[in-house]
């Protein structure tokens, strides 16, 4: 399963909030998408996941550029003011939530056991907003995946939380290895902290 960009750009009312951005990132695959802490971060994500039609370029996935495949299958995890959630709900009620979007089940119960399973348990009744960093990254990523069409993930900006890079590219690693192709959109720093090798790190503009 490949994902790929070429010349993508989104222009906004009043500037261009994205130009010319061109990435590929296949299955079992981590990329990392740098650029400058802005909109063009969310206009990547929303626009390689079908989600906001491009004014110049193309993405396509697995050869197809129909955006209800790409919405289907290219997942956007923790976009700003679109897919994060709400900071004062209970991290169960997010989880509640989710489960239920993906088609699990969400009783009680149910949203309790999966977050023993997921190792968070003891977050249940935590406003989501004071989850450690790397536990909000990865909650959010494993209740992606638990939709049964996803095969693309997209982690936006992890790095506007804080915290150590490593900890979401590891991240990243481990729902590669699990079959994913992973994209994460961060700054130029983090890439640096990194040192991922430069072919694998594509600019993008905001």
């Amino acid at each position: 399963m490949q994902l790929e960009a070429v010349g993508v750009s989104v222009f906004g009312l009043h500037a261009p909030m994205l130009t010319g951005t061109s990435v590929r990132v296949d299955e079992k695959q981590v990329v990392l998408l740098t650029g400058y802490p802005g909109p063009g971060h969310v206009a990547a994500a929303l626009a390689l996941s079908g989600r906001l039609k491009p004014d110049t370029g193309e993405v396509t996935l697995q050869g197809s550029s129909d955006p209800a495949v790409l919405r289907r299958k290219v997942a956007v995890v923790d976009a700003p003011g679109i897919t994060e959630p709400d900071d004062a709900l209970p991290v169960q009620t997010v989880v509640g939530e989710e489960l239920a979007m993906a088609g699990h089940k969400a009783s009680r119960k149910a949203v309790l056991e999966w977050m023993d399973e997921h190792g968070v348990a003891e977050h249940a009744r935590t406003r989501f907003e004071h989850l450690p960093v790397a536990a909000r990254t990865r909650l959010l990523a494993e209740l992606t995946v638990a939709r049964p069409d996803v095969k693309v993930v997209i982690l936006t900006m992890p790095d506007r939380h804080g915290g150590d890079p490593h900890e979401w590219y590891a991240l990243g690693q481990d729902l590669a290895d699990r079959g994913y192709a992973v994209l994460i959109t961060c700054a130029d720093t983090s890439a640096r902290l990194l040192d991922v090798p430069a072919d694998q790190v594509e600019e993008m503009k905001a």
